[in-house]
């Protein structure tokens, strides 16, 4: 589905009711950013036939999550095309699998009982290994996506959480969600370093945040902190 249109750039939200990816074109060229679980490939694809007549030329991973990068093979050997992210995603994604956080990893032991259900997050579940992976840089984000982007260290969620700004847009991956409001993911591996993330894309001031799950809000809905 078309969700925004910016110049040469348009906004394409390609994901499922749980888990948004989404597909950006510039000019002659599209990116896939972030393709969702094993769960969702079906839909995902039938989204791409029906809302998308574009062929991929890239896929850009905000992360390593299975929930983001779970079908990153299977698209990559669709499109013919290689897939992007940062050098400490590399490893997991050559394995198919996220190391699943330990019991007394800091935030688990903070959550209590709650902590329990984190391990068995879609997130860590074993996923195809992806070979056809090329470093993510600023440069080769701009040869896909023109000056204009912006690639950003996001870390918090994960350590290799990254997120890209477009114009008035920006992409964050699993750095905030909306759900009546906007909160922070249900897992965060250093809630010091998601703070900071947070300061850094308020401080964007973006139109639109596009994260993988929930909706897409505004600089104006993050700061207000009642529920909608």
């Amino acid at each position: 589905m078309l969700i925004s249109h910016d110049g040469d750039y348009q906004f394409f939200n390609i994901g499922g009711k749980t888990y948004s990816c989404y597909c950006v074109t510039y000019k002659d060229k599209a990116v896939m950013i972030d393709c969702g679980p094993l769960a969702d490939r079906d839909t995902i694809e039938k989204n791409m036939q029906k809302d998308f007549l574009f062929d991929v030329d890239a896929i850009f991973l905000t992360h390593a999550h299975a929930d983001t990068a779970g079908n990153a093979e299977y698209f990559s050997m669709l499109y013919n095309c290689p897939v992007y992210c940062m050098k400490e995603s590399m490893e997991y994604l050559k394995k198919g699998a996220y190391p699943r956080p330990a019991k007394n990893h800091p935030y688990i032991k903070k959550a209590g009982p709650a902590g329990n259900i984190v391990p068995k997050l879609p997130a860590f579940m074993p996923f195809e290994p992806c070979r056809n992976l090329e470093v993510l840089t600023r440069t080769v984000a701009e040869e896909y996506l023109g000056k204009d982007v912006m690639l950003l260290m996001t870390p918090g969620h994960s350590e290799d959480s990254i997120s890209l700004k477009i114009g008035d847009i920006a992409l964050i991956g699993d750095a905030a969600q909306f759900n009546k409001r906007v909160l922070a993911p249900i897992f965060v591996d250093n809630e010091a370093q998601l703070g900071r993330t947070w300061e850094t894309l308020l401080g964007l001031s973006c139109k639109q945040y596009l994260s993988a799950h929930g909706r897409a809000f505004s600089a104006e809905e993050w700061m207000d902190p009642k529920e909608k």
